[in-house]
């Protein structure tokens, strides 16, 4: 089974009023079932993050415009999920605008699946704006954060 396929059951289902989404097509099958929010201290404990991070992936104007030189740099969601600035509801966030990151640095998580995977800066810069509003759903390569890299 196709994963953008996949992706966008889960993003019905994120909008949907329903708890189950059940489907089959065939010998494939996919079933979705609404289950309670992780806790916040399941949430602050090094098992709930994996041992990779995929929920990030960059996108570089460079690359996108072929301009060389010093231009802010986007980093966006990697997968389907929820996002967040903050590793618990009664936390402070990560990062603000006008910090200065380090590649490596957390910036924020996406929670998919009931797993929160951290969204990692790819470089040193000044983080200039954060995207993306505490709690809202995201889409794969939704833009999050913007990175000065000067």
């Amino acid at each position: 089974m196709n994963l953008d396929i996949i992706d966008d059951f889960v993003a019905v289902f994120d909008r949907a009023s329903v708890s189950v989404i059940d489907y089959t097509n065939g010998d494939q099958r996919i079933r979705l079932v609404r289950g309670q929010r992780v806790c916040d201290s399941a949430a602050n404990t090094p098992a709930a993050l994996p041992a990779q991070n995929i929920a990030s992936t960059v996108v570089d104007a460079n690359a996108q415009t072929g301009a060389v030189g010093s231009h802010p740099h986007t980093i966006a969601a990697g997968m389907i999920g929820t996002f967040y600035r903050a590793s618990a509801p009664n936390q402070h966030p990560f990062v603000s605008p006008g910090d200065r990151v380090h590649a490596g640095m957390t910036l924020g998580l996406v929670e998919a699946m009931k797993l929160l995977n951290p969204i990692e800066a790819d470089r040193d810069g000044l983080l200039v704006e954060i995207l993306a509003a505490d709690g809202a759903p995201v889409a794969r390569d939704t833009p999050l954060f913007v990175i000065d890299p000067a």
